[in-house]
């Protein structure tokens, strides 16, 4: 039976290779978002053409924005509401803001930026704080704030000895050589021209952004990388595999995932949606694989939906779970075989008690051996007012389907 296509779209970017030579490269982005983009293809079940990827050279700041606009703002595929999610791994920095850049109230400061492939190359920016606000408003405007934003990047790191000595492992970079206030301001994203911001503001502190976004630290902290990784992306990707993710909000996971990284990153999720469930459930749509189950009685006695109609016989195995939803950890709860079957359900003992209602999935047919049947009279009936033989009627409803 054919599932129902996932309703979510990406936009993931990985940046290890930088085009200026005054900016270091880094080792593990690009990996980073290699593994996102699996974890939406073989996780969550994202369609390959959903999810666009951007990859070192690829990822230019003119690419990022068309990207931006081509594959989420003016998808005519994307219903408003469907999860929208951007990752971006790669070096993360600040530049002085301009004139103007800031309320009139503000005085002075910096701005945070995005490090595209060409940053710091004949004066780009990057993609500022100021202009991802912009765009996401946009974005919001046009699909709804379903939107995820996923940050593996620091922004100006204290200078302590500790930071210094992890440079290289930061992803960050410094920009006075490469990036002017001027640069800053032509590489502002239109609607943003039209703007302000106020001073300290930052990816981590915007005003009421209509998207969530998930930072891997806060202003301030450093945002590590090793060969297998950036410690946020892993620490990530390793609890949202470990959690029930239809059930889970974004403030949730962020408690899950804290521990993982310990005291040296602090991540913060940031936005008016994080008690919401973690893309508002929707890529967690319910599996067909899997079939009402209920105890009778006691705790280890189940009733399921699937009978011999269905191809089950006696020793059919089924596995059960807690729930039945796609993309969300689920985990066998108990193993039961099948005694008694019906025409459209059968009974069966767990291994183990089991909460009431639960779900079960197939794991062995077994219809090489003899099945129980409690249709005598239906059988019966079907014989009678087709004229078949009792065999041939029994072989068309007892044939195990194919699917």
């Amino acid at each position: 039976m054919e599932q129902p296509t996932i309703r979510v779209f990406g936009l993931v970017i990985g940046i290890d290779k930088y085009k200026s030579g005054a900016v270091w490269n880094l080792e593990s982005c690009v990996d980073d978002a290699q593994k996102v983009q699996r974890w939406l293809r073989k996780d969550l079940k994202v369609p390959k053409d959903q999810i666009c990827v951007l990859l070192d050279n690829h990822a230019t700041k003119h690419n990022i924005e068309q990207s931006f606009l081509r594959h989420l703002v003016h998808n005519e595929n994307i219903q408003r509401g469907d999860a929208i999610v951007i990752f971006f791994a790669g070096h993360g920095s600040t530049a002085a803001a301009p004139t103007g850049w800031f309320h009139k109230t503000s005085v002075g400061g910096v701005a945070e930026v995005l490090c595209s492939y060409d940053f710091g190359h004949r004066g780009v920016a990057g993609i500022s704080d100021r202009s991802l606000q912009a765009m996401l408003q946009e974005l919001s405007d046009a699909k709804g704030d379903n939107i995820a934003v996923i940050l593996d990047s620091c922004f100006a790191p204290l200078q302590s000895p500790s930071n210094i000595r992890d440079r290289r492992r930061t992803r960050w970079t410094p920009s006075e050589k490469v990036v002017t206030s001027h640069d800053l301001l032509d590489g502002l994203w239109p609607a943003a021209r039209k703007q302000t911001s106020p001073r300290g503001g930052g990816f981590c502190n915007m005003i009421n952004p209509p998207y969530t976004l998930l930072a891997a630290c806060s202003t301030g902290e450093k945002a590590i990388e090793g060969k297998d990784g950036g410690k946020f992306t892993l620490a990530f990707l390793e609890t949202a595999r470990e959690t029930p993710l239809h059930s889970a909000s974004y403030v949730s996971l962020l408690q899950h995932i804290r521990p993982k990284i310990g005291e040296s990153q602090k991540p913060v999720f940031v936005g008016l949606n994080t008690m919401r469930p973690v893309f508002d459930a929707v890529p967690f749509s319910p599996d067909q694989a899997y079939y009402q189950a209920e105890t009778i009685h006691d705790s280890k006695t189940l009733r399921i939906g699937l009978g011999a109609v269905h191809g089950v016989v006696a020793g059919t195995e089924f596995s059960l779970h807690e729930h039945n939803y796609r993309g969300s950890r689920n985990p066998s709860i108990a193993h039961v075989s099948v005694t008694d079957v019906y025409p459209t359900w059968s009974f069966g003992y767990a291994s183990h008690p089991v909460p009431t209602a639960c779900w079960a999935q197939i794991k062995r047919w077994n219809n090489g051996g003899g099945f129980k049947i409690r249709s005598k009279r239906s059988l019966s009936m079907v014989r009678q007012s087709s004229g078949a033989s009792f065999r041939s009627v029994k072989r068309s409803l007892f044939h195990r389907p194919t699917w």
